[in-house]
C-alpha cells in the first residue's frame, strides 16, 4: 500500500481590492401636470374659504349676479392629470356671456416639448323651442351636427404670464379669434417644439418650470383689447378682451356643443427635430401614358384598357389622366385588349417610372409617370 500526503503552503503577497457597489440606472420621467383657473362673467371659480366636509370645495366668487356667487363650480382645479376634469362645463349660456381661463403646465423634472390639440366633437340642436322654430331653424334631428351654437362661440388663446389678463406684448396662440366651429377637425397647436415656443422663440419647456396659457371665450363677437402695462389687473375688471353678443337671437336656444382638449408632452433630449405638426407629404400620384404603334388602321388607344393593381386591388385607369391620392405601396400596370385589338399580336414595353414588367412603388409625395408602348407585330 502506498500513501500520498498533500501539504498546503501559505504565503503573503501584496494585493489591493476596490469595489463599487450599488451601481444603477434610473429612468427619468416626463409627468405633465395641468391646472386651470376659471372666470365666468367676471366671477371666479375658487376654493371655498369656508369649506368643510359638507361644503363644496370650489364655489363661484365675485360680485356678478351670474354665475350665482356661493354656488358650486368645477371648472377650476389644481395641478392634475385631467382625469374626469373639464375646462368648460357651462349649461345655461346666454348671448353676451363670456369667460376666461388660465392653464398652467409643468412637465416635471425633464425638458419636454408640449403640443395641444383641440377637437370639436358635436354641435347639436338638442331640442327645439317655439321661439327657436319661429326663426326658421329646422327642428332637432338625430344628427349631432345640426346645431348653431359652435358658430356663436368665439375663442382667443394666448401665452400668459399667469395673471389671467391678455396684455400688450403677450403672444397669440390661435393667430387671432376663432369660432368653436373652426375646430370641427383636430386643431393642433405647437406650444413648444423644435421650431416653436409660444413663450419664447423655440425649444422645449424647461423641467421644473411652470408656464401658462390662457383662453377667452364669448357667446357673440370676441375682440382682443390688450391691457397696457398691467400691474396685477384683476381679470374681473378687464381680462384684455371684449365680448359683444347683443346681435344673437333665438336660433341658438337649447343647442349644445362639446369639444376635447388634449395636451401631450414629449422628451426633448435626443429629439432635436421634433415637431408637433410635421408637414404631411401628400398621397402619391401616378400617371400612365399609352403609346400605340399599329399598322391596322382601325386600332387606336381606346382598344387598350389600362389597369393598375395595388393595395386597393385592381382598378381601371384613364390614359394620361393622373390618378391622385393613391395608397402608398407597390403597383403593377397592365392592359386588357378590347375592341379591334382583340387577337392582334402586339409587343409591349414599359418605361418611365415602371420597370420592364410594369411594376412601380409609390411613396408619400411621389408624382410618377409610367409609359406603355404597344407595337403591332
Amino acid at each position: 500500500m502506498g500513501a500520498v500526503v498533500f501539504v498546503g503552503a501559505t504565503g503573503a503577497f501584496l494585493s489591493d481590492t476596490e469595489t463599487s457597489r450599488g451601481n444603477q440606472f434610473t429612468a427619468g420621467a416626463i409627468d405633465l401636470k395641468v391646472d386651470n383657473e376659471s372666470y365666468y362673467n367676471g366671477n371666479v371659480c375658487a376654493e371655498n374659504p369656508n369649506g368643510g366636509s359638507n361644503e363644496p370645495y370650489w364655489i363661484w366668487q365675485g360680485n356678478q349676479p351670474y354665475p350665482v356667487p356661493g354656488t358650486e363650480c368645477s371648472t377650476s382645479f389644481e395641478p392634475s392629470d385631467l382625469s374626469g376634469l373639464l375646462f368648460f362645463d357651462f349649461r345655461d349660456l346666454k348671448p353676451d356671456d363670456e369667460g376666461e381661463d388660465t392653464i398652467s403646465l409643468n412637465v416635471g423634472t425633464n425638458d419636454a416639448y408640449v403640443c395641444m390639440d383641440l377637437t370639436l366633437t358635436s354641435d347639436d340642436d338638442i331640442s327645439s323651442t317655439e321661439p327657436e322654430l319661429d326663426t326658421g331653424d329646422a327642428p332637432e334631428s338625430p344628427d349631432a351636427w345640426d346645431g348653431e351654437l359652435a358658430d356663436a362661440l368665439e375663442f382667443f388663446w394666448w401665452a400668459d404670464d399667469g395673471d389671467n389678463v391678455y396684455e400688450e406684448g403677450e403672444n397669440q396662440i390661435t393667430d387671432g379669434v376663432v369660432s368653436l366651429a373652426d375646430l370641427d377637425d383636430t386643431f393642433p397647436v405647437a406650444l413648444a417644439d423644435s421650431q416653436n415656443n409660444v413663450w419664447d422663440e423655440s425649444g422645449p419647456i424647461p423641467g421644473n418650470e411652470t408656464v401658462y396659457i390662457a383662453k377667452a371665450w364669448c357667446m357673440g363677437t370676441l375682440t382682443p383689447d390688450p391691457v397696457l402695462n398691467n400691474g396685477g389687473q384683476n381679470p374681473s375688471v378687464d381680462p384684455g378682451v371684449d365680448c359683444d353678443g347683443v346681435d344673437l337671437g333665438n336660433e341658438y336656444q337649447t343647442d349644445g356643443a362639446e369639444l376635447n382638449i388634449m395636451f401631450t408632452a414629449i422628451q426633448a433630449r435626443h429629439n432635436e427635430e421634433f415637431l408637433c405638426n410635421p408637414v404631411q407629404e401628400p398621397l402619391p400620384t401616378l400617371t400612365v401614358n399609352k403609346i400605340i404603334t399599329a399598322s391596322t388602321g382601325n386600332i387606336d388607344v381606346t382598344d387598350f384598357e389600362l389597369h393598375i393593381f395595388g393595395p386597393s386591388g385592381d382598378q381601371t385607369v384613364v390614359d394620361e389622366i393622373p390618378e391622385t391620392n393613391l395608397p402608398v405601396g407597390s403597383y403593377t400596370v397592365s392592359e386588357v385588349l378590347i375592341g379591334d385589338a382583340i387577337g392582334v399580336p402586339f409587343t409591349t414595353t414599359f418605361g418611365g417610372a415602371c420597370d420592364s414588367s410594369g411594376n412601380v412603388t409609390l411613396a408619400l409625395g411621389d408624382n410618377l409617370v409610367c409609359t406603355v408602348h404597344n407595337v403591332q407585330n
